[in-house]
Parts: structure tokens; sequence; C-alpha cells
């Protein structure tokens, strides 16, 4: 008599497994939304910061000409598929964070160190969506801010 699996068995080990990757992978597609959604919300704050401390540390005369590669690490793009050269000047400008060539987030630089941060206007994608919900980003989405404070004398 030869020892092998019956057929029922090899079936039965299928079925498990089977039951077993239509849990999981649901599960892996979530976990890397939930990691693109996390990554575009970090991006904007540490970008918000960036831009912050490098204004209350260079001032207006500095802020107007210099170029963004001097300011922020962030992959920033001028239109979602075109990104950031070292030569684009930081303000007067528009910078955006994408996603799969949607726009999550804008960021106008103007000049007297104001910034404003909308969001993106196309409401199909999901992650860009789900970045608006983000508790971090709803303190900071859609509004104006004043670099450096209005106590900062040079």
């Amino acid at each position: 008599m030869k020892k092998a699996f019956t057929m029922i068995e090899l079936v039965f080990v299928i079925v498990i497994i089977g039951i077993l990757a239509a849990v999981a992978i649901p599960k892996l597609v979530a976990t890397r939304d939930d990691a693109e959604i996390s990554k575009i919300a970090g991006n904007a704050k540490v970008l918000l910061h960036d831009f912050q401390n490098y204004y209350t540390s260079q001032g207006n005369s500095q802020w107007q000409s210099d170029k963004i590669a001097e300011v922020t690490n962030v992959h920033l793009e001028t239109t979602c598929g075109n990104p950031v050269d070292s030569s684009t000047e930081l303000s007067p400008n528009t910078f955006v964070l994408c996603h799969n060539d949607i726009v999550c987030l804008s960021f106008t630089s103007i000049d007297e160190g104001n910034l404003t941060i909308a969001d993106g206007t196309d409401t199909t994608d999901m992650i860009c969506e789900a970045v608006k919900t983000v508790p971090a980003m709803l303190a900071m989405n859609n509004r104006s801010y004043k670099l450096g404070g209005e106590a900062i004398k040079r």
C-alpha cells in the first residue's frame, strides 16, 4: 500500500488555504492604504514645519528668492506628474502632494511669508479623501498661515 494523500484531504487543504487568503489579502490592501494616508499626512505636516522654520530663520527677503530644494526634502510637485526641480523658486508658487496623479493637498506660498494649505479638488480618490479625515490634517487643511508669527522683528 502506498502512502499518499487522498483527494479529499487535498481538497480540504486547498479550501483552508483559500479561506486564509480571502481573510489576509483585504487586510494587506487596507494596511497599504493606511500607510499611504499616513505618508501624505506626515509629509504635509513636515512641509508646514519646514516652511515655518525656514521663514523664521531666514526672513522674508530670503523667502522671496530662495529655491524649494533649500527649504525641504519632501517630494513636491508643481502639478501631478511634474516634480519640483532644484531651481524652482519658493515664492510665489504652488506645490502639491499627489497620489495616483490626483492632487491631495496644495501649498500656495506667496510673499510676506504667507502659506495656504488647501484640499485637492478631485474627490474620487479614496486615499486623498481619507487624508482629509486624519486628525492632524483636520486642523491644518484649508487654512492660511502667517509664517514666523507677528512678533518676529528683524
